[in-house]
């Protein structure tokens, strides 16, 4: 039987070797996101996704148990208010330990400004809802090196606020940059022989893809602010198709089926789908790769008739 003074230094010793070992508690609200965050804290933890599989970033509310899993975190990671706007308030209510990171605001990103009225400027019938848009495009993570630049700066913080795993994120994040350097060069060519095809998309999102690898997309259905086109719009995008002589038109996985149906009637354009969100996929480290593959998938199938 070991000594009472023995038995307890044994017990401290576990007990701080098992508060080393153990990694903050770190929210994430969407699934890009909470992907890249996922590669940097491999081996260390898991950071906690916040948004839904299935909901989409800028309509998605909080809820009661959203906020307090966030007041709980010691790290919560977002894109920034141009994006997951009803997180704004809740965000800005937590007070205490927890470190809210937009990463938005961090060194090294490209960003944006939002295109009003989609990619011709064309207003839509009734009001726009201009006073509503942010002035950035929020979805950032379409650029391979925006990637890289949130993977460095997660790994910032979260090594910052747990420094016994500092190299272990730095170390995670060494190995993220070359997957997305190498996911680069091979999104650079399967994209190449997209460049002179036009299409047009349901959401008007994609500006960080297209700028990456000079992709031709010639408009968006819905108007900047989201809203379901009217009649003006309708026929101007039927227009667009024709006078681009766009290829495809691309719906999204909350698209309606009937206005992708509307818009393609009897004009010589293929349909296909985009899921820049991810919805469809399992959440994780590997999230990102697989959402920018897909993406690059779906344009070559329908615009070039081959995966």
């Amino acid at each position: 039987m070991l000594p009472l003074a023995l038995a307890s230094a044994l017990s401290m010793g576990a007990a701080a070797r098992a508060a080393d070992d153990a990694s903050p508690v770190v929210a994430v609200t969407i699934k890009p996101l909470h992907s890249l965050v996922a590669g940097v804290m491999a081996g260390i933890g898991k950071p906690d996704l916040v948004v839904p599989a299935t909901a989409l970033p800028r309509d998605y509310a909080p809820t009661a148990g959203d906020t307090e899993r966030l007041a709980k975190a010691r790290l919560v990671f977002w894109i920034g208010p141009m994006l997951e706007r009803n997180f704004a308030r809740p965000l800005a209510r937590i007070s205490g330990a927890t470190e809210v990171v937009a990463v938005s605001e961090g060194p090294g990103l490209v960003l944006r400004p939002t295109r009003s009225g989609g990619v011709w400027g064309l207003e839509d019938d009734g009001p726009t809802g201009t006073g509503d848009i942010p002035t950035m495009d929020g979805a950032l993570w379409l650029d391979p090196q925006n990637a890289r630049a949130i993977a460095a700066l997660a790994a910032a913080r979260l090594g910052a606020a747990d420094p016994a795993h500092a190299a272990r994120y730095t170390a995670n994040a060494a190995k993220l940059y070359a997957r997305l350097d190498a996911l680069d060069t091979t999104l650079r060519q399967k994209l190449a022989p997209t460049e002179n095809r036009p299409f047009l998309v349901y959401r008007d999102r994609y500006q960080y893809l297209e700028q990456r690898y000079r992709l031709s997309a010639a408009g968006a259905i819905l108007g900047a602010g989201g809203q379901p086109p009217g009649r003006r719009r309708m026929e101007a995008v039927r227009h667009q198709i024709q006078l681009s002589h766009a290829r495809c038109v691309f719906g999204e996985p909350d698209s309606p089926e009937t206005l992708i149906d509307a818009v393609t009637d009897n004009l010589d354009v293929h349909a296909g789908s985009l899921d820049p969100d991810g919805m469809a996929l399992k959440p994780g480290p590997d999230l990102y790769f697989d959402l920018m593959t897909a993406l690059a998938g779906s344009l070559r199938k329908c615009l070039l008739g081959r995966d």
